[in-house]
């Protein structure tokens, strides 16, 4: 019976396995793997050219590579260019914004965002310097990424960047984010408290060894008999007196932290640059003047995320 139940568990299983394998793979979006393979050829291509030209460390076979990135018109590539060009080269860098430039020009909206992403995040000045100023010369302001960054990045060093990039490319309704990222409150850690434990241990013992037994002999004087001797058994015992101290010190280190008002002067920076007014710190000022017909500032619109 067992025999039976075994071999037609073995059986099923099989079927299962067999079924999974002959069943027809789930059909693919034909637009998501023409793109994949878009992706793949571009990524190959543009991975060629660099490690042909780009990495020979020759200022001939750099201008080559150079020549043949900036001919890519293809929009598939400005992923693959990213993938490749962009690290801790700073040539690579530099010719990525180039390549991005192209294609933006071109209409490309990745690279256009691409191109705000530098603009706030890369470590060297000059390039995003030179993100924002091809930010400029776009057709159509692009500037929906910075305005993200500015209104959530909790990374206030980004926050300032993007408020900078905004001003230069004139982005007159991000004044209203700018206000409210003037001064803010974060949690900031400013100090310690230290707990410290002291503890003294005094111990203190006798050890006993093991009783000796001596034979001792006593003489007394008996009446009409003289003097008497007897002998008698005393026990001697061995004592040692113990005695320690233990000191012992425990430190517990709590940081404090505490929510703390921070004013960002870049960004006030970019706002007197964007209005040409100086209200200072001053938050609420600056809205009222915002509200104000003097200002004549576009109207505060809530920031709309669009998926694409």
């Amino acid at each position: 019976m067992r025999q039976r139940i075994l071999l037609g568990a073995m059986l099923g299983l099989l079927a299962w396995i067999t079924g999974s394998a002959l069943a027809e793979p789930e059909a693919r979006d034909p637009k998501a793997a023409e793109a994949d393979v878009s992706y793949t050829n571009r990524l190959k291509e543009v991975r060629l050219i660099e490690i042909r030209h780009l990495r020979s460390g020759k200022a001939d076979e750099f201008q080559k590579g150079r020549e043949k990135i900036l001919a890519i018109t293809n929009e598939a590539a400005v992923a693959p260019l990213v993938s490749v060009l962009y690290g801790n080269n700073v040539k690579y860098r530099t010719l990525l914004v180039e390549a991005l430039e192209a294609h933006a020009n071109r209409g490309s909206k990745a690279a256009a965002a691409y191109l705000q992403e530098i603009a706030v995040g890369d470590g060297g000045t000059a390039q995003r310097n030179h993100a924002v100023k091809v930010l400029k010369g776009l057709s159509g302001r692009q500037t929906d990424r910075l305005m993200v960054h500015l209104a959530l990045d909790e990374v206030p060093v980004l926050r300032s960047r993007a408020a900078t990039a905004l001003a230069a490319l004139h982005e007159r309704k991000a004044a209203w984010l700018m206000v409210e990222r003037l001064v803010t409150e974060e949690i900031k850690l400013v100090g310690y408290n230290l707990d410290r434990y002291d503890m003294q241990f005094d111990i203190r013992a006798q050890v006993a060894g093991v009783p000796v037994f001596r034979q001792v002999q006593i003489q007394a004087a008996t009446p009409g008999l003289g003097i008497a001797t007897a002998t008698i058994e005393l026990p001697q015992v061995h004592v040692i007196d113990a005695k320690t101290t233990i000191a012992m010190s425990e430190r517990h280190v709590l940081p404090d932290y505490q929510r703390v008002e921070v004013q960002h002067p870049e960004i006030l920076a970019a706002l007197k640059k964007l209005t040409g007014k100086d209200f200072g710190y001053n938050q609420a000022a600056w809205q009222q003047w915002l509200q104000s017909s003097d200002a004549d500032m576009p109207a505060w619109e809530p920031l709309t995320l669009k998926a694409e």
